[in-house]
């Protein structure tokens, strides 16, 4: 059996298998990879109590909370919120910036300084 179809056959990614050949795992290697024997291959992950589960990167299931529409609008929803009307509450621009390496949308009122990033961040 090649790296992809023991990676199959443990539900694991073809790199898992490079790490289990550092740390010792029987195979046999021929000119273009490497050839395993799943008996010998089962014995030593019970042996070295190594867990097969698959540990890829968790995505949250949570959609991104939606942006209250109001800040689309001319006027800051958060004055208008604390009784703040019309031209009490702050004027909202859209302003650009840059977090963590990435390019967000982000809605302001001036000169109130509330703000909401427009930008979904999965980070």
């Amino acid at each position: 059996m090649n790296r992809e179809g023991l990676a199959k056959e443990f539900n694991v990614l073809p790199w898992k298998i490079d790490e289990w050949l550092l740390l010792g795992c029987p195979a046999r290697k021929n000119r273009k990879g490497w050839d395993f024997d799943i008996v010998s291959v089962r014995s030593w992950l019970r042996n070295e109590k190594i867990k097969t589960k698959h540990s890829g990167p968790r995505r949250s299931q949570a959609r991104p909370a939606a942006v209250d529409q109001r800040w689309f609008g001319g006027r800051c929803p958060v004055c208008a919120d604390k009784g703040f009307l019309g031209e009490k509450a702050g004027k909202v621009y859209t302003l650009g910036e840059v977090s963590n390496g990435k390019w967000h949308l982000r809605r302001t009122g001036i000169p109130c300084g509330h703000s909401v990033c427009l930008t979904p961040r999965h980070y």
